[in-house]
């Protein structure tokens, strides 16, 4: 019961534009950066929709400028921040290209967007409580020998950890980003690795704690005996058992939204 809380994480739609190019406060005042802020959210938006894909070069500076009726400096702003974020590549002289977003940026992107809107746990609890027993059944189906010895060492390791708190924390996230990977789904190990990795600090206060450590250690085991045994009705209640105690425990605790 280890990772009860938030601390620092891609969201859709309009989340999506607002993780990618949220201006700062600064800029909200500077006429041009708004208007640069308007161009990258109307070119994030065609991106999504699909009028503008993956290897599409992107109207020349002259032409961007003319239909949104900037100047050609806000356009450049536009296109480097575009540029900064992985969402498009320059060509030499030959204007800018859509790439491909690499799964390291959108994760980072969640990441940030979680800590920025300083979300409650009872939201992070919810998607976890879906996303995450799902996995653990795919888990206790899908599992090879080597994923199980995989999972059996990051067990070792946290129940050998009794006040060794960072090295007890990284077998927690080990043990959880194990099934996620087993589970084949890239989707799934996006939002979920986002999660595991805003948790850390918390999971480290929790296991500070005699009883928190010893449920982690005790439930993680109950998720891995059913993984082992193929269980995947059991795993699915394993985990969703562990993540309601997390939760639980976050609530009796008081924790805050996001530390």
């Amino acid at each position: 019961m280890s990772d009860a809380g938030i601390d620092s994480s891609q969201p859709n739609g309009r989340h999506e534009e607002a993780a990618l190019s949220a201006p700062s406060p600064s800029r909200r005042t500077d006429p041009d950066a708004r208007r640069s802020d308007d161009v990258v959210r109307n070119l994030l938006r065609r991106i999504r929709e699909g009028s503008l894909r993956t290897g599409d070069k992107l109207p020349n500076e002259r032409d961007l400028a003319t239909e949104f009726g900037v100047s050609r400096p806000v356009i450049r702003e536009a296109i480097s921040h575009l540029t900064g974020r992985g969402v498009v590549s320059p060509r030499g002289g030959s204007g800018s290209t859509v790439t491909a977003v690499a799964p390291e940026r959108a994760q980072e992107a969640l990441v940030l967007y979680l800590r920025d809107n300083r979300l409650d746990y009872r939201s992070i609890h919810e998607v976890r409580e879906l996303i995450e027993s799902h996995a653990a059944g795919v888990a206790a189906v899908r599992a090879s020998p080597a994923d199980v010895e995989a999972l059996q060492q990051s067990m070792r390791t946290l129940r050998e950890s009794p006040g060794h708190l960072a090295a007890a924390a990284d077998a927690d996230v080990a043990f959880h980003s194990i099934i996620t990977r087993i589970t084949g789904n890239e989707v799934i190990e996006l939002i979920l690795s986002s999660l595991h990795t805003s948790l850390v600090t918390v999971r480290r206060h929790n296991l500070a704690l005699p009883s928190a450590y010893k449920e982690a250690v005790r439930s993680h085991q109950a998720i891995l005996d059913a993984i082992v045994e193929g269980d995947e009705t059991g795993a699915r209640v394993a985990m969703s058992a562990h993540l309601s105690a997390v939760f639980q425990y976050w609530q009796e605790t008081n924790q805050p939204e996001v530390p």
